[in-house]
Order: C-alpha cells, then sequence, then structure tokens
C-alpha cells in the first residue's frame, strides 16, 4: 500500500476560497451591523456559515441559531476581529442568527442575520423519530456516518442541522485538534482518501491511499486513530493473493508516508488463514479487522475481528498481545495464556463483532480495564451457534488484565430480539455527561429492505431508552447502511 499528502487541485480550490474571503473581508466596514456572511463557505457543508466582522474595542461574542430546537455557541476570549462558524441552520428556512459581541464592561450590541437555506437533497434519506426525551439525553447533534453519500447530523428531534456533500464511506473521526477524518474517493478511484475537514466543510490534509495490488481500489478499511505522536494509525484494505483487511498501517501525520505496518498474519495461527472457510474466504478476507482503538499513553491497540469473532489488545508496532477475548474452543495451547477466562456462567463471547472502545475508569481498580462494544451475535468462525443471530446487542466487558477474567457488566439489545438484529456493522459509544450509551444497529431487516436504528439509553441497571430513530430509504439491492454514529456537541 502507498501513501503520500501533496498538493491536490481539491487543495488548490481551498486555498482560493480561503483568500477570495479574505479578500473580502474588509476590517473597518465589517462591523457586527453590517458583517461579511458567506453561506456553504467551503462548498462542502450547505447547512454553515462564516460571519466576519470587527468591532472597536475587545469582545467575546455569542451566536444563537433561533427556531423550534435553537442551538447557542459562545466563542471564548475577548477579540477585535471575529471569525464566527454557523453550524447547525435548518434546510429549507429563513433562518434567524442572532450575533451578541459583550465588551469588558458589561455593555453589548446585538444584531440579527438571515439565512434562507435549500431543501435537502432529493436522495437524502429518510428519517423518522420513534422516542426522544432530550432532558434525559446527551447534549449535542447525532452524527451519522452512512455507507455511502451524505455524512450527516440531527438534532433531538431529528431533524437534520448539518450535513456534508463530500461523498463519505463509513469514516468520521473525531480528532485532537477538533477536527475530523472521513473517508471518501478521487473522481477516477473507488475510496481511497482519508480528507481531515472541520465543520464548515474546509479540507486541511487529503491524503491519497492506494494498495498497489489493485490500483484503483477501495484501500482503507473503516477505521483510522491517532496515536499519541500525532501519526495515523490505519486499518487497510489492501489485498494480496493470500488476504485482506488485515494489516495496520501508521501513515506520517506530515508527510502521509507510511512508517510502520503490523501484519496480523504474524499473531495468529496460520491454520487461522490457511484453513479459513467462512464469509469472504473466496477473497482471503480470513481476519476482517473492522475496528481499532488506541490507548493516547502507550498505543496499545484494541481491535475487532468480525471473521475470527474476537477482539485482542496487543502493542504497536510489535503486535505483542496482551489478552484475547474469544470462544476459546480451537485455540493452540501456546495462546492459553492470554485467552481471557469468564468469571460467571452468564457470559457471551461477543461473534462478528463491531466498534471497540476502552472506557474510562469504572470501578477504580487499576487492574482492569472496561471495553464497550457492538455484539452483533452473527457467528462467523467460532462461537454459540444457538443463539447466532437472534439479537444484536451493545456490551460492556470488564477484564482484569492481570489475572486474565472477563465478565458482563452491562448488556442491551438481546430483549428486542431480531428486530435489533445485525449481521454486518454497528456501534457502541459511551456519552460521558450523561453515561448514557449511543447503539447503532446499522443493518436491520425491514419488510423488504432494512433500515438502521440509533438508540440512546441509560447505562444503568434500568436501560432506559431516552432516544431512537429509524433511517431507512437506502438504494435498492445494495448494502447501505448507517455504519456508526456519533454525539458530539458543536
Amino acid at each position: 500500500m502507498t501513501t503520500s499528502r501533496r498538493k491536490t487541485p481539491q487543495m488548490h480550490r481551498q486555498q482560493q476560497i480561503i483568500k477570495r474571503l479574505e479578500r473580502r473581508f474588509n476590517h473597518r466596514t465589517h462591523t457586527l451591523t453590517n458583517p461579511l456572511v458567506q453561506l456553504n463557505p467551503y462548498h462542502n457543508a450547505p447547512l454553515t456559515a462564516l460571519v466576519l466582522f470587527t468591532t472597536s474595542k475587545p469582545a467575546h461574542v455569542s451566536v444563537t441559531i433561533e427556531g423550534e430546537n435553537p442551538i447557542t455557541k459562545t466563542y471564548p476570549g475577548y477579540h477585535t476581529i471575529h471569525r464566527l462558524p454557523i453550524i447547525g441552520l435548518y434546510p429549507n428556512t429563513k433562518n434567524r442568527i442572532t450575533v451578541t459581541a459583550t465588551f469588558h464592561s458589561g455593555a453589548y450590541e446585538t444584531n440579527t442575520i438571515l439565512l434562507k437555506t435549500k431543501p435537502l437533497p432529493k436522495d437524502f434519506l429518510n428519517i423518522k423519530l420513534d422516542h426522544s426525551l432530550p432532558e434525559k439525553m446527551e447534549d449535542g447533534l447525532t452524527f451519522m456516518a452512512p455507507s455511502a453519500n451524505y455524512l450527516f447530523a440531527i438534532d433531538n428531534q431529528a431533524k437534520v442541522r448539518w450535513y456534508s456533500t463530500i461523498s463519505v464511506r463509513q469514516l468520521f473521526k473525531p480528532l485532537s485538534n477538533g477536527n475530523f477524518l472521513v473517508y471518501t474517493r478521487s473522481p477516477k478511484t473507488k475510496h481511497n482518501l482519508v480528507l481531515e475537514i472541520d465543520l464548515l466543510g474546509r479540507i486541511y490534509y487529503y491524503y491519497p491511499i492506494y494498495a498497489k495490488s489493485e490500483i484503483p481500489s477501495t484501500a482503507i478499511n473503516t477505521d483510522v486513530m491517532e496515536l499519541s505522536n500525532g501519526n495515523l494509525l490505519v486499518t487497510t484494505h489492501e489485498q494480496t493473493e493470500k488476504s485482506l483487511e488485515d494489516r495496520l498501517v501508521e501513515l506520517n501525520r506530515r508527510t502521509g508516508k507510511i512508517v510502520n505496518r503490523l501484519d496480523y498474519a504474524e499473531l495468529f495461527p496460520k491454520a487461522f488463514q490457511e484453513d479459513y472457510v467462512g464469509t469472504g474466504s473466496n477473497a482471503g478476507d480470513w481476519l476482517h479487522n473492522n475496528s481499532i482503538w488506541v490507548d493516547t499513553q502507550s498505543d496499545a491497540v484494541v481491535m475487532t475481528a468480525r471473521h475470527q469473532d474476537l477482539v485482542m489488545k496487543h502493542s504497536f508496532p510489535d503486535g505483542n498481545i496482551d489478552w484475547i477475548l474469544a470462544f476459546p474452543e480451537g485455540w493452540p495451547d501456546s495462546y492459553k495464556d492470554v485467552l481471557l477466562t469468564p468469571k460467571s456462567e452468564k457470559f457471551k463471547y461477543p461473534a462478528g463483532p463491531h466498534a471497540v472502545m476502552a472506557l474510562p475508569d469504572q470501578d477504580e481498580d487499576p487492574e482492569t480495564t472496561d471495553i464497550l462494544l457492538f455484539d452483533n451475535n452473527n457467528r462467523i468462525t467460532r462461537g454459540d451457534e444457538t443463539v447466532s443471530q437472534q439479537f444484536s446487542r451493545a456490551v460492556q466487558y470488564r477484564i482484569n488484565e492481570k489475572d486474565k477474567t472477563v465478565e458482563e457488566v452491562w448488556a442491551y439489545g438481546e430483549e428486542r430480539g431480531q428486530a435489533f438484529f445485525s449481521p454486518i456493522v454497528g456501534d457502541a459509544d459511551l456519552l460521558p455527561q450523561t453515561n448514557n450509551r449511543l447503539i447503532t444497529s446499522g443493518f436491520i431487516k425491514k419488510g423488504n429492505g432494512r433500515a438502521s436504528k440509533i438508540v440512546e439509553v441509560s447505562g444503568d441497571d434500568h436501560k432506559e431508552e431516552v432516544f431512537e430513530v429509524t433511517i431507512s430509504g437506502f438504494a435498492p439491492d445494495s448494502k447501505q447502511h448507517i455504519y456508526r454514529a456519533a454525539r458530539m456537541e458543536i
């Protein structure tokens, strides 16, 4: 696999847009009462705007987008030059935006801006609100990462408040600098680009990535994480004669070059690859690494492998295994020391899992680590066939890394049966302010088609459903879906 971070026509167009905006911005005449306002400033996010103005004295500024569900944003610090990103406009609406500048003295000035937005595209997905208790929900918008087309965000009434016209595939990853990574395509290839963008749609970096074996091709497989040095750790779709989706690569954040790689085939018994006869075996898809989580202190990686029905923690780039969470049958004796043992009989191993994340300390025990993931419960290689495909669930496991034991401490989804079953894809996130969980069951059979459900559930034993939406309208005879969802304040 090859990659680079280079100047492109797309980046050149972005620079031209930025230069035009700065040329138009007159520091003397563009005041709070006469601001420069640019709707969709970078041509990638139609429900955003950029407001630029100056004040005679330093002021801090707040903005409110009025409407049924107002959004208020206060910008930090006192300044005389103000460049305000406006995110969360309603589509097909004459939006009222109230801007207030407050000075050190306590005096303030206010102006109301009207911005008319266009309707949503005709091929936008269908969004149905099933349930909403805003007072019990985590604040913010719910961002939806689809398998194709528009990345979008909805408020607690399921109204679209943001979307991108960049054609994305599955990836939408927040970064420590406040920007996001998305996965898209160049005009003549399949999806092979990682872009760093902000919510205004400005593109900061552009990483073309190619699989040498089959250019043009999809070269990335679903997940990217930041390492402690700022570089990017990428799950790849690179295909050889024997395998695909079984490598990790580290990309230098500055140059886009590959600086480290890990081949998972070197960590597992050869028979797992050579004798694999499950889903995707004709293409060598014996592992199907679909998610990673990185410890920002140690760069330890927790990963899920759908086609081996496992979760594993290992070091990077050397690949030393700390533990493996998987059904124990079929493993050589040399793996017994790293296979986790359940602490009770009330336990289910994950099957075809997705979207693992490690949680902040949950029990004040330095020897334990809690992980949350989406257990599709679709057995591929190992596990309990008697319950396979009966339900899908989000599940929280507590792992004692010293004595190599594991227990279930929370789960949701089994009680909904096959109505919540997703044979492929899914997501589960901890919401830090409320301790709720945001769960995505992405590929649910619905009549002759399918739908995706996004549910917010309280993190206690009661597991109250405080928000639920159903997404439908996917292209017929395709495998389109909502891959993941995330709740974020803007």
